[in-house]
């Protein structure tokens, strides 16, 4: 790995991206347990995301810095919210239950970006993700796998400066162990095995030199 950075920092293609983003993260349904109660589920609020991207940029085949290696941070404050009484069974706001949840993701970005005939300006790509999702709650935080696939589009009307917007679908893969998301009167609840579905929208000013 290092050796790879080091060859393209020495490479004349090489170009440094970054990028501060803010977007909006969507989704997310939990399979939780709890003892006593029958399995029922729980819902991340839609909220705004923020985060910060930076990588280093090289050739492709007949295109030059079409291709990124990239580091991204991504954040999010929001709350886990029931859509039914885990109970009776029946819908109902369970003002009792609403922990603030805080997610933190660490990706590595993979991306291919695409040159236009007609316009320079514009320069749409494709995205590859791997990293780590952080979930924090009140109770308790656990790191668990992210992986994720996007597409988007780069408007550069110079060389150094543009903007980018990011569509992408994130992930995370939980697996059956006891993580507290909230602990109260003797409640324990924990999350189950699965895939928790989230997408990602993002933009922000990239600046490249």
């Amino acid at each position: 790995m290092i050796a790879l950075f080091v060859s393209l920092g020495s490479a004349q293609a090489q170009r440094v991206e970054i990028t501060p983003l803010i977007g909006g993260m969507f989704g997310g349904t939990m399979h939780l347990e709890e003892q006593g109660v029958p399995n029922f589920e729980a819902h991340l609020e839609d909220r705004f995301s923020f985060g910060i991207a930076g990588g280093v940029r090289y050739d492709a085949d007949e295109c030059p810095y079409c291709n990124s290696i990239e580091f991204r941070w991504l954040r999010q404050y929001t709350h886990l919210s029931l859509h039914e009484d885990p109970v009776m069974a029946t819908p109902a706001a369970v003002p009792s239950f609403h922990p603030r949840v805080t997610m933190d993701q660490f990706l590595g970005d993979f991306t291919r970006e695409f040159r236009l005939e007609d316009t320079g300006m514009l320069r749409p790509f494709l995205t590859a993700s791997l990293g780590a999702g952080r979930m924090a709650t009140p109770a308790a935080s656990a790191t668990r796998f992210v992986f994720g696939i996007g597409t988007g589009i780069n408007v550069f009307p110079t060389h150094r400066w543009g903007i980018r917007f990011q569509l992408e679908y994130l992930p995370i893969v939980t697996h059956a162990e006891l993580q507290r998301v909230i602990c109260a009167g003797g409640c324990i609840v924990a999350f189950r095995g699965g895939v928790m579905n989230q997408f990602q929208v993002s933009m922000g000013p990239a600046i490249r030199f």
